[in-house]
């Protein structure tokens, strides 16, 4: 069934339904127009904002508020409040009994209000006009506190810490050992204290720039000593001992031996560390207080300065063979000497040719020397192990002889014809092989080491004559 339509409500529904649109539309308008027009008076408000002299919304320095304040205005208030919870004039460097103050105006120390002031001014006043606006809202929403920062001369500080210094730093004094004929004598160590400029430098800048002027305690490097007295202490035992004879009335040789055997007495080594006898004996000149006296060079005894302590050396080497220690360099002469068999000697040269050993124990050792009765002593102390009781022979062994060629012979017009002078002395060379035998306390052999192969070379002779006898010679 058709329901009949009625044109007039169809008419008016159809008007209600228009004037309903052009409503909304208009509300829309409106709206738009609205948010339009605050979004442009807070453009214009913004873009105004932007030539202002003034500190932005939102800029806080150490807590104080700089909002709408000029860069004088905000110095001022700054250094108020500064001056109000700031009073300090000095700082006081503290050490043991020790007080040094240190004025801050000495070195120059203050608040750098001019720098975290201008670094404040420019929040809002850097990039396009665009981010500086979104700066500027940014800041209002969320606040930025700056920190005044300080400054100082380093300079005119570390000129103090110099003199404070120089009143604190002292080296370390090891301990000393004095063996005498079995009687020991030793002094206790002393720390030595450093105070290093560049750490206490940043101690105190890192008090200063964090506003901390309460007492500050130095930094000290306390020194410890090379050799303690926990190290020379048990030092007692003679590892190994052995002596050779001189003559005394060759004074300047006599006195070169004395000398040289009282630079290395009571030298201490330390565990691991290398002697040196070259370094030991300094230069071997007479302002060291060495004298004039035979040496050995190329096969001949001429003078030299310092002759004699080569027997010195020899004499320690026996000793350092005797205790066990690392013989790390030896050199023996070029013919061999009458104080020690062949085999056991060891020369020196300054500069050139050393005797060296290491400290194989976990201990300090000392290197004792006795001069007397035209002898020379050497002993290394040290510390024997509970029940050590091992005994060391040395024993070379010649395993080869070389005869020596025809020797040469000189003119010389002084002599007559039936005299001869010798020139040099011809030797026999000799291959050496030297042992350390080790016994135990029942004297029975528990070892044996070789512990070098020499070789000395003959010798040639050289013999003065007459004329007459050398062609008489020269024609047979």
């Amino acid at each position: 069934m058709k329901i009949p339509i009625d044109s007039k409500k169809l008419d008016h529904i159809s008007m209600l339904i228009k004037s309903r649109r052009r409503t909304v539309l208009f509300c829309i308008a409106f709206i738009i127009v609205v948010a339009v027009t605050v979004n442009l008076i807070s453009l214009l408000n913004s873009c105004r904002k932007l030539s202002y002299d003034y500190f932005y919304d939102g800029v806080y320095m150490d807590g104080i508020k700089l909002a709408g304040l000029s860069k004088a205005e905000a110095l001022r208030q700054l250094e108020m409040e500064f001056q109000r919870n700031y009073k300090q004039t000095s700082i006081d460097l503290l050490y043991e009994d020790n007080t040094w103050t240190i004025p801050l105006s000495s070195i120059d120390f203050n608040f750098d209000f001019e720098a975290a002031i201008n670094n404040a001014y420019k929040l809002g006043r850097s990039g396009s006009w665009f981010n500086r606006i979104k700066t500027i809202k940014q800041l209002k929403k969320t606040p930025v506190n700056l920190v005044v920062g300080a400054k100082y001369d380093r300079a005119k500080l570390n000129k103090y810490l110099t003199k404070i210094k120089r009143q604190i730093d002292f080296s370390a004094s090891n301990s000393t050992y004095d063996y005498n004929c079995g009687k020991i004598i030793y002094t206790s160590d002393v720390n030595g204290k450093k105070l290093d400029i560049d750490t206490n430098t940043k101690l105190i800048e890192g008090r200063l720039l964090n506003r901390d002027f309460s007492d500050i305690c130095l930094s000290i490097e306390i020194i410890k000593p090379l050799i303690t007295l926990a190290d020379v202490k048990e030092i007692k035992d003679v590892l190994g001992v052995f002596t050779t004879r001189f003559s005394s009335y060759n004074y300047s040789r006599a006195h070169n031996i004395e000398l040289a055997g009282k630079k290395i007495n009571n030298y201490l080594v330390l565990p691991g560390e290398e002697f040196s006898m070259d370094y030991a004996l300094g230069p071997r000149t007479p302002s060291n207080g060495y004298m004039q006296a035979p040496i050995i060079m190329r096969n001949r005894f001429v003078a030299g300065t310092g002759g004699g302590v080569c027997q010195v050396a020899t004499t320690l080497y026996n000793a350092i063979l005797l205790s066990y220690m690392e013989v790390t360099k030896r050199v023996h002469h070029s013919i061999p000497l009458g104080y020690v068999p062949p085999g056991q000697d060891a020369t020196i040269s300054e500069g050139y040719i050393d005797l060296k050993f290491r400290n194989n124990r976990d201990y300090t050792i000392c290197i004792a020397t006795e001069v007397r009765d035209s002898t020379i002593t050497v002993k290394i102390i040290g510390r024997k192990k509970p029940g050590e009781s091992l005994n060391a022979v040395l024993r070379p062994v010649i395993v080869e002889e070389y005869n020596p060629p025809e020797p040469e012979y000189v003119i010389n017009n002084s002599l007559s014809n039936d005299e001869v002078q010798i020139r040099v002395k011809e030797r026999k060379g000799f291959k050496v092989v030297l042992y350390r035998d080790t016994y135990n306390e029942q004297r029975a052999l528990i070892n044996s080491e070789v512990i070098s192969q020499d070789i000395y070379k003959p010798v040639r002779g050289q013999l003065a004559v007459s004329k007459k006898t050398y062609e008489s010679l020269k024609n047979n």
